[in-house]
């Protein structure tokens, strides 16, 4: 063999020599200078549970094969990806290219039903964070009690605005207006009720548990502190408890309830209330009409003063049974951004007006 021939058969030699030790670098190169490939996530259309260069279930790509180890000079899956593309998905690489997606919820959000007024005596819960309601009221208060059946213009008319806001989770703000007229004695007119609630108020609603049916009852605190334009600032504390019962369609609320004047004055002394308010409706057609009832138990002062020392009272405490009931409804469009609620409770007790009804317009959004 001459000497041109040995120089071409030791050129090949040299080339299938390099070519072998570039493949067992790893068992991932394709030739000379390219780095081992990165194994890399699997995109969504695959299925992690298939076999592997098994179809995934939901008709995607083949299941990934993993890789062998480093050194085994075993060559690579016919799936596998290029080593360049595996670079680019690398999740160690800033730059690589996000197949996924994470949604992050701080609350888990609460039924809808929850999250508009259901009944008129009755607080509920909490509304979500970033939800807001706002509710125009109007509550009647008609006829003479029991105890002064002579009674005459005994008429009262009260206005409410709301805004409720949920504030974070476990927390709602509710800011209110109020305007209360009743007939005035000599003429009939009405007038701003001197012993009435008009003025603003504010209230705070702190939610136990972190969501909805995490705790039986899902008790709720409420605070409120109401200004009155002639008479002494008043604060209200509750207790609020409600759930579905027996049933997703049957929604009950009971809340325990303690309220007075925060000081003594001549119109109304020291006006306590201690009651139980409670309700309970049916969905009779879904996220359109919903039917029920709702009440109150407990005692009130009524405005009425106690013992008198020159005109100014000096007592006030006395308290007079309450016993109130009477059906309730509630309209509203499938979405629920709209709502009208209406109730008409009846006064059982001696001093309760016989006849109270209650017109409320809310929007959510």
């Amino acid at each position: 063999m001459n000497s041109k021939a040995l120089r071409q058969v030791g050129a090949a030699l040299v080339a299938l020599a390099g070519a072998a030790h570039a493949q067992s670098a790893g068992g991932f190169s394709a030739g000379p200078g390219l780095a081992p490939a990165q194994p890399r996530e699997v995109p969504p259309a695959t299925d992690p549970a298939a076999p592997c260069g098994a179809p995934a279930a939901s008709g995607g790509a083949t299941a990934p094969c993993p890789a062998p180890p480093s050194g085994s000079g075993g060559a690579a899956p016919a799936n596998a990806a290029p080593a360049s593309d595996a670079a680019a998905q690398d999740p160690g690489d800033p730059g690589a290219r996000g197949t996924f997606r994470t949604d992050i919820h701080s609350y888990k959000p609460s039924p809808t039903f929850t999250q508009v007024r259901e009944f008129s005596t009755t607080r509920l819960w909490v509304l979500d964070p970033g939800q807001y309601t706002v509710e125009q009221w109007w509550n009647g208060s008609f006829g003479a009690p029991r105890a002064a059946p002579g009674a005459t213009n005994t008429g009262d008319q009260f206005f409410q605005t709301e805004i409720e806001i949920g504030v974070r989770k476990h927390v709602q703000l509710d800011l209110y207006f109020n305007y209360q007229f009743n007939q005035d004695s000599n003429t009939g007119n009405y007038r701003v009720s001197p012993g009435g609630h008009t003025g603003v108020a504010a209230e705070v609603r702190y939610a136990i548990g972190d969501s909805w049916g995490q705790i039986w009852g899902n008790p709720t605190l409420y605070f409120e502190v109401v200004s009155q334009y002639y008479n002494s600032p008043r604060a209200e504390a509750r207790l609020l408890l409600g759930g579905n019962i027996f049933s997703p369609k049957l929604l009950g609320a009971l809340n325990l309830a303690f309220e007075r004047n925060l000081f003594r004055d001549a119109s109304s002394g020291v006006d306590y209330e201690i009651k139980a308010d409670y309700g309970v409706n049916y969905e009779l057609v879904p996220d359109v009409l919903r039917a029920g009832f709702e009440g109150i138990l407990g005692f009130d002062s009524h405005g009425i003063l106690g013992h008198q020392d020159g005109g100014v009272a000096i007592g006030g405490q006395d308290v007079y049974p309450v016993a109130e009931i009477g059906p309730s409804l509630v309209l509203m469009e499938p979405s629920r951004r709209f709502k009208v609620l209406a109730t008409l409770l009846f006064g059982l007790a001696r001093y309760d007006a016989p006849y109270q009804p209650t017109v409320i317009l809310s929007s959510s959004f």
